[in-house]
């Protein structure tokens, strides 16, 4: 598995495991599983034993247990950070986005999905500065309004300073539908992906201050 291979184009392209699921996967977010279908727990334990990743894919149509699925075309792969082994060989894994790919043909679906994928390059775009520190600030409301919510307080984010790295770290922390999510992931430069989620990114914040403010209706001066 993993083999580089010419596409048509003279491209690499590497035989990649597939795990179809209903959500999107960041490069760079965490994301833990659960492992408990015969087909996935070979798979997975056959990516352990050659330390090799995975890659996660949103289900178009199909069911993500059971039956064969039809995933988007552009995934990402997951490093496993930790696996600890269950009964029946059931397992609870740790992994980590890692790199964007585009899927260039299922190769075979039984008994799970593998696919020939090319890694996607990634582009900041033309001076994506400005849509930076838009979502930038914006990300910051957002994290204290959160830590408003839970009753904390929050310090200064520390933030990617990177385009890319920012646009994934705020698109995997907001909550969003899968489609949305799937064309974040789908975004050919940082700069693309930034501009779309900084109307997003607005959006939550007015829904989390509503919620803050629902939850302390009191706004005025209190006297002792």
């Amino acid at each position: 598995m993993n083999k580089p291979e010419q596409g048509p184009e003279g491209d690499a392209l590497s035989e990649v495991p597939l795990f179809p699921l209903g959500m999107v996967l960041f490069p760079g977010a965490p994301l833990p599983l659960h492992i408990f279908e015969e087909r996935y727990k070979a798979m997975i334990g056959d990516c352990l034993e050659r330390e090799e990743p995975f890659g996660i894919v949103l289900i178009k149509e199909g069911p993500e247990v059971g039956g064969p699925a039809e995933p988007f075309r552009v995934g990402t792969s997951a490093r496993i950070l930790k696996a600890d082994h269950l009964e029946e060989g059931r397992m609870n894994i740790v992994t980590q986005g890692d790199r964007r790919f585009q899927v260039v043909e299922i190769t075979q679906q039984v008994p799970h999905m593998v696919g020939q994928v090319r890694y996607l390059e990634e582009d900041e775009g033309e001076d994506p500065s400005e849509a930076a520190a838009q979502v930038g600030e914006s990300f910051e409301v957002f994290l204290r309004g959160l830590a408003a919510l839970a009753g904390g307080w929050t310090a200064h984010a520390d933030m990617p300073q990177d385009p890319v790295g920012l646009s994934y770290r705020v698109a995997s922390s907001i909550d969003l539908p899968g489609p949305i999510r799937q064309q974040l992931l789908d975004a050919a430069t940082a700069r693309e992906r930034l501009e779309q989620l900084l109307p997003l990114l607005n959006r939550s914040n007015e829904s989390l201050q509503e919620e803050i403010v629902k939850r302390t209706p009191f706004q005025g001066h209190r006297l002792n």
